[in-house]
């Protein structure tokens, strides 16, 4: 039976009619009404009239049609909803990541968070064209989870400001702990994060404590110094005092006392009077002494508990991380078919594989219908376009429609045979020295 259709009025927001146009009525993921414009399915609201500036699907997600004689199910307005909170207090690594298709919303976070992510960016004014997993690196080299492609054409540092608006600022980093409802692999994430955080206490703990057991050690060694200092200035006392003892004696066994051995005596006392201070000073030092060296026994004791505690954290963490690895395995394993343009083309086109940046370009093209009629025609075995100077093997199809303001001729497709496949390269060409550029990056294929 064929499809229903619709005469429809195409509007951006609050501005008049753009266009009418008649489209068969496609299923949207939420399970509404949609037809397809400008490479991207819009949901259709009562009065059967679109909204550019309301959220939309790709294509290849809206697989399905809407018979003749069924009744449309029309899209809420958004005025009918309850109203989206145009903020979120975010608690996800995320950036901006700009190239020449746009600017992608990039961020870490469970399913559940990027829905939410998403419907707050589109309540604050943010357009969304697209969202999904994140399968490349982002301009800072890091991988994120998700990305949502923003269909606003201003500045990076317009876009930054405007997603800042929507995201908390409090917050930029570890994501929250879980909700008590937390899948499986949530609760093993925040297990970890709990990990890292006792890890990174326990270290700075263990720093702490050898900082204190070297000034333990620098204040033991001055006062053994002093002590050794001490010890020899008593020796040099006690002899001093011996050879004083002994004139005295000698002088005692004479008749009369001499004015002299009075003034050893008087010597012999102050003598005394010495030895006993400096052995008085040597006993207080090295009751010091001992103090340290149990001070600096147990901090060296309490750094061997924290690297042990440390180590076992270490060990449990690189437990839960290859957990986590089976776990996304067998995740992997479980999610079939794949979603997205790289599923759409691996199930197309099942004996080309695209290489380079083709999936991103293919994903971005505002009118792919002859790009994709030519990646057919390869995959069927025919022999299309010029042999690629300079590249045995490869050849080229030139002047290709993308749809693209500014390029719209300019989409290339180079292709090499390669056993039962053919390697493909999907490219959008800028200027002669982009596109050698783009050439010699084929040689390391």
């Amino acid at each position: 039976m064929a499809a229903q259709q619709l005469l429809v009025r195409i509007v951006n927001g609050e501005s008049a009619t753009i266009a009418q146009v008649r489209r068969p009525v496609r299923l949207t993921p939420n399970g509404y009404g949609g037809i397809v414009y400008e490479a991207a399915v819009y949901p259709v609201l009562d009065g059967d009239v679109v909204d550019l500036a309301g959220p939309s699907w790709e294509v290849e997600d809206c697989n399905r049609f809407l018979l003749a004689g069924a009744r449309v199910p029309y899209a809420p307005k958004a005025n009918d909803l309850s109203p989206r909170p145009k903020s979120i207090e975010f608690h996800g690594e995320w950036n901006v990541d700009t190239n020449g298709f746009g600017h992608y919303v990039v961020f870490n976070g469970s399913e559940r968070l990027a829905s939410d992510v998403v419907n707050a960016l589109e309540a604050a004014g943010l357009a969304i064209q697209r969202w999904d997993v994140s399968h490349r690196p982002a301009s800072d080299g890091k991988f994120y989870d998700w990305f949502a492609r923003l269909r606003s054409k201003g500045t990076h540092d317009e876009a930054v400001a405007r997603v800042s608006a929507v995201f908390s600022p409090a917050f930029v980093g570890v994501e929250a702990p879980p909700a008590p409802t937390a899948t499986p692999f949530e609760d093993l994430a925040a297990r970890a994060e709990q990990l890292l955080d006792q890890t990174v206490e326990l270290r700075d703990r263990l720093s702490q404590s050898e900082r204190e057991v070297a000034l333990l050690r620098q204040r033991l060694a001055v006062v053994t110094n002093h002590e050794t200092k001490l010890l020899g200035d008593m020796d040099r006392t006690l002899a001093y005092q011996k050879s004083l003892h002994e004139q005295i004696s000698a002088l005692s066994r004479a008749q009369e006392q001499s004015a002299e051995a009075k003034a050893y005596l008087v010597r012999q006392s102050d003598t005394e009077e010495l030895l006993e201070l400096a052995l008085s000073e040597n006993s207080e030092l090295r009751n010091s002494v001992v103090d340290f060296r149990n001070q600096a026994e147990a901090s060296e004791s309490r750094i061997l508990t924290l690297e042990a505690i440390v180590a076992a954290l270490e060990d449990r963490l690189d437990e839960l991380g290859q957990q986590d690895r089976e776990r996304r395995r067998a995740s992997a394993a479980r999610v079939a078919p794949r979603r997205g343009v790289s599923g759409f083309l691996d199930n197309a086109f099942t004996r080309l594989t695209f290489v380079l940046d083709s999936v991103e370009v293919l994903a971005n093209l505002d009118a792919p219908a002859s790009v994709l009629r030519v990646l057919a025609q390869i995959d069927m075995g025919e022999l299309l376009g010029k042999d690629l100077e300079g590249m045995r093997g490869w050849r080229e199809v030139s002047k290709l429609a993308t749809g693209i303001a500014g390029s719209e001729d300019m989409g290339r497709i180079y292709y090499k045979p390669d056993g039962s496949g053919v390697l493909v390269s999907v490219h959008i060409k800028q200027d002669e020295k982009e596109q050698r550029r783009h050439v010699d990056r084929l040689r390391s294929v």
